[in-house]
Parts: structure tokens; C-alpha cells; sequence
């Protein structure tokens, strides 16, 4: 569970509410005591501009829940009005299965592999050498 879902869900029954920090950090805890992380209103917050609710810095660290209003006082937003934050990369297609290799090839494989055995002489040359 994120951040802004932990927060969502401890501030569903103060809607519309003006709370400072140390509030919503209670509320948390509360609402959910096993989780022993930390809380982050402000990460929840945006700011509200003429083009709507806009996140405070160049990225969103989670969804819209809190309206920032200032100084530690957010505003608990409605579930109509919060504000959920885009997905993140489109996921990278796998690159297609290599072609299959010919047999020469894999003989090639076969024949370099078992020369460079740790401790063993490569097929060309003879174990033992007589003086």
C-alpha cells in the first residue's frame, strides 16, 4: 500500500477538513498500526491552480488526496475530486527469441566448450608427450 493510500483511506471520514501534519500522521497510525514506515502528507498533497490540482514539485509522488493549503494545513479532498497520478513507463516489450543457430555452429560451440575445461588439453593436442 502506498503512501497516498494509507492516507487516503485513514481520512475518508474527514472530508473537506483543514488538518495539519501531525494530524494525518495519527490518523494513520490508527487506521492501519502494523504499518511501522513513515508518512509523508506533503508527498499527498497538491496544489490547487487555474487549471485544477497540479502536483507541488516537477513529479508526483502519489495520488492527489491532500489539498496543500500552506504552511503544515492540508485540506482532505473528496474521492470525486482526487486527483490519481498517471502511470508511470509503458512497460518494455521482450525483445523477440534469437533465430535457432545451424548445426555447424553449435558443433563450433560444442568443440571450443570442451577445449577450455579448466585442467583438461584442447582435442588438438596429446595428453602425454614422450621424450
Amino acid at each position: 500500500m502506498s503512501n497516498s493510500s494509507r492516507i487516503e483511506a485513514a481520512t475518508r471520514q474527514h472530508v473537506g477538513a483543514t488538518l495539519p501534519s501531525e494530524q494525518i500522521v495519527e490518523l494513520v497510525k490508527i487506521s492501519n498500526p502494523e504499518w511501522k514506515g513513515g508518512v509523508y502528507p506533503s508527498d499527498a498533497a497538491y496544489t490547487r491552480t487555474p487549471e485544477g490540482l497540479v502536483p507541488r514539485g516537477k513529479t508526483a509522488y502519489g495520488d492527489g488526496v491532500l489539498e496543500y493549503l500552506g504552511a503544515n494545513s492540508f485540506k482532505v479532498l473528496s474521492t470525486d475530486q482526487i486527483v490519481r497520478r498517471k502511470p508511470g513507463k509503458t512497460p518494455v516489450p521482450t525483445p523477440a527469441p534469437a533465430p535457432p543457430t545451424t548445426q555447424r555452429s553449435q558443433e563450433q560451440g560444442e568443440s571450443q566448450a570442451s577445449s577450455t575445461v579448466v585442467g583438461e588439453y584442447p582435442a588438438t593436442q596429446p595428453k602425454w608427450v614422450a621424450f
